[in-house]
């Protein structure tokens, strides 16, 4: 067998060792109503983890969820196993959802399983912006990082998604170092915007006019839908938050005085980011000016936040909405070049992780390498150069030795990773 030959194949069983695997559903997968089923409130999250801890040996479980997908990453001994646990535990609460005389007639969403290098792979995409409902957005790189944070915190996560968070974070950095590709006005709250300036454009409105926006919601996606409808959609914006602190008094409106802000608004923007429906169309719309235009609500929400979306007088538009509006593509060459910093990134993570396999090895040679140098040899230069005239002599032959120690101490651990990114790096196999 060649080297080539022996390299790809350890590399290989390398990689399918990896102890991990993500089980989920995006928006190409599954509807809004859909996704919104598989939320897990906190102690749901820690009853999973310790479910899987006891069926399949998992060592971690990070639970991702925005307004684009749904994703469990475990890490696990049995990697495949644990996916395929995971994902009929997401039909089964679809399922747990549908009155059972119609379950044998309702045909769920077929959740996606990664496992080893491709999971790691799929994460980077989804770091990076490849994957999602805006193709380069960055709020999805934060909320992944959240979700890792959160997990580690309550206990939840492993050494694997801990490295795994590192790795991430060191790609996300150089793709928006070294291309245009993650930009702030890509994301969720451009299709915002895009959806106020195609209502405004069908109005007809006096192009001295600017729409009048309420945004309800001023967290991350909230916030930037609100500024970005203000600077390049000149809109006319009122932002109105659930909860107002002091820093907030003269910026935002409350909750209370909704109702009276849309009934002069052209369009109102919902990104609060809760589990139930935080305004009722009903209740509000009867409000306004029975012959003026219908009001445009966007919902970025999943699960939705607004009830009552079939009203006369409202234009109801939720995510699966929006998905249909026309989306501008990246650039193609950015779009490689991002490509290949995943890759890049796939390649690297592998190496920390063969490097891990290594640890203790290394841990040992640095381990002999000081006591050696500061224990050992001293002792024996003591004992070979006993008297007092003699302490300088033995001062420059400890410092030599130790010199000696750390440049073979430096060359073995070299080696070492050496190694460890040869067998990290895909080689092609070379037949006999």
């Amino acid at each position: 067998m060649s080297a080539q030959v022996h390299h790809s194949t350890a590399n290989h069983a390398f990689e399918s060792k990896l102890p991990f695997a993500v089980v989920g559903c995006d928006f190409r997968v599954a509807s809004t109503q859909w996704r919104g089923r598989l939320l897990l409130d906190a102690d749901e999250r820690a009853r999973m983890t310790e479910e899987l801890r006891t069926s399949c040996g998992a060592a971690g479980l990070v639970v991702l969820e925005t307004c684009n997908r749904v994703e469990w990453l475990v890490t696990a001994t049995e990697a495949e196993w644990a996916g395929e646990v995971m994902r009929a535990q997401m039909v089964e609460r679809w399922m747990g959802g549908v009155p059972k005389p119609q379950r044998k007639k309702t045909k769920t969403p077929k959740p996606y399983v990664y496992w080893g290098r491709a999971a790691v792979a799929h994460l980077l995409r989804v770091a990076v912006g490849l994957e999602s409902f805006v193709v380069g957005e960055r709020e999805i790189a934060g909320q992944l990082n959240r979700a890792l944070t959160a997990a580690r915190v309550a206990g939840q996560a492993s050494p694997f998604h801990n490295a795994l968070q590192t790795a991430l974070g060191r790609t996300v950095k150089k793709v928006q170092r070294l291309t245009t590709w993650r930009h702030h006005t890509r994301g969720v709250h451009s299709l915002a915007l895009e959806a106020v300036q195609a209502y405004w454009q069908e109005l007809d409105k006096p192009r001295d006019q600017r729409p009048n926006v309420v945004v309800l919601g001023m967290g991350e996606i909230g916030r930037k839908a609100a500024t970005l409808l203000a600077s390049t959609g000149h809109c006319q914006v009122t932002r109105v938050n659930r909860t107002i602190a002091s820093v907030h008094e003269n910026d935002y409106q409350p909750m209370s005085n909704l109702a009276a802000l849309l009934a002069k608004a052209d369009a109102l923007v919902v990104a609060t980011g809760a589990r139930d429906a935080v305004v009722d169309l009903a209740q509000i719309v009867p409000l306004r000016a029975a012959n003026g235009p219908a009001l445009l609500v966007v919902d970025l929400g999943a699960p939705a936040q607004v009830a009552s979306t079939e009203v006369v007088g409202a234009r109801y538009l939720d995510l699966d909405a929006l998905l249909s509006l026309p989306a501008v593509s990246p650039d193609e060459a950015e779009t490689r070049h991002v490509l290949e910093l995943v890759d890049v990134g796939v390649r690297e993570f592998l190496l920390e992780c063969r490097k891990r396999d290594l640890a203790i090895l290394l841990r040992s040679v640095h381990d002999v390498y000081d006591r050696t140098s500061y224990q050992d040899l001293p002792a024996r230069l003591a004992t070979e150069f006993p008297s007092e005239d003699q302490s300088e002599l033995r001062k420059k032959v400890e410092a030599a030795m130790r010199d000696i120690l750390r440049d073979m101490t430096r060359d073995l651990v070299q080696h070492i990773e050496h190694t460890a990114e040869n067998v990290s790096k895909p080689r092609p196999v070379v037949p006999q």
